[in-house]
């Protein structure tokens, strides 16, 4: 099973690339409307499903991150103090510059 969060057409799309034939990919939450290659779909006998709320979803998703089942490091483009806040968001407004900007408060 592969989530994809990020509500980016382009990311929707390189999820085909990389799941395995007979998957599923969950959308959770919206990002406007992502023209998908539906042969790659069919092909794969793939299984598309949308998520609109958090419920279930967002429990799997925190276990799996609590357990380090999952590595994200590679998704996250910068991580901020959180002194630095308008920096981050800053970077974090620019999609060209970065994907995942974390704020640490800590």
């Amino acid at each position: 099973m592969l989530f994809e969060a990020s509500g980016n057409a382009a990311a929707l799309r390189a999820t085909l690339d990389v799941i395995r034939p007979r998957g599923v990919i969950v959308q959770v939450g919206l990002g406007g409307d992502a023209p998908l290659p539906m042969n790659a779909i069919v092909v794969k006998e793939l299984d598309l499903r949308g998520a609109f709320r958090f419920h279930e979803e967002f429990a799997v998703a925190v276990e799996l991150l609590n357990k380090e089942l999952v590595d994200v490091k590679p998704l996250i483009s910068k991580v901020f103090p959180y002194r630095d806040c308008l920096q981050a968001f800053e970077k974090a407004g620019d999609r060209s510059k970065a994907m995942k900007v974390l704020i640490d408060f800590s």
